[in-house]
């Protein structure tokens, strides 16, 4: 069935369909996504950035292009994604501006407090266990940091038959209580419905003692 493999490559990109869900259906359908998650972002000129599940690139593309003092990270599950993301962003790496890994959400690559904004669209719908994924993103957030997870709208998803092969769908307030048992604060809840997409939310939470 189509939909179970379409599904199964938007969790974990491989091969040659993988590459081109992201070069084409993600750069098309989730463009819109990405500028609003950035939006969300405030970045500090000294801050760190940490994008989990980074895909195609194209958010870390425009935040590195976008300022020479950008500091950035990111993890993705898929090997092809990662191979890609290398090679895309070669300049950036060779000027130690930014630092591309293999990794998982609940088992993230990265020290304590290491980075000072955290970012990731459209991911929270394949952590295996959201409680423990979310307690390694404020392990590796300093204190006051931020941390910036877009997703979409629970009735928007349910419309699609592919949702139902692996992806586990959210309403904000279970992504609120999630960030509360985590030690975070919830600072704010932004909305946008995106024409031809749907609506997408943005929730910002600050790590706290």
């Amino acid at each position: 069935m189509f939909e179970r493999f379409f599904a199964r490559q938007l969790a974990q990109p491989s091969g040659w369909f993988g590459k081109w869900v992201m070069s084409l259906w993600f750069r098309n359908h989730t463009g819109a996504v990405n500028r609003f998650a950035v939006e969300q972002l405030d970045l500090q000129p000294a801050g760190r950035l940490l994008e989990i599940g980074f895909g195609g690139g194209d958010l870390l593309f425009s935040l590195l292009a976008g300022g020479p003092s950008v500091q950035a990270a990111g993890i993705d599950l898929s090997g092809v994604m990662l191979k890609r993301a290398r090679s895309r962003f070669r300049r950036f790496i060779r000027q130690g501006r930014l630092e591309l890994g293999f990794g998982s959400v609940d088992a993230i690559p990265h020290a304590d407090a290491a980075f000072t904004r955290i970012v990731s669209v459209n991911t929270l719908y394949f952590w295996p266990d959201p409680a423990l994924a979310m307690a390694e993103c404020r392990r590796v957030l300093a204190d006051g940091g931020k941390f910036i997870l877009c997703f979409d709208a629970k009735e928007d998803l349910e419309r699609w038959p592919g949702h139902v092969f692996g992806f586990r769908l959210y309403q904000p307030a279970e992504v609120e209580a999630l960030f509360r048992q985590a030690r975070f604060a919830v600072l704010a809840l932004a909305t946008r419905t995106i024409p031809g997409y749907g609506k997408v939310y943005c929730l910002t939470a600050q790590a706290i003692q």
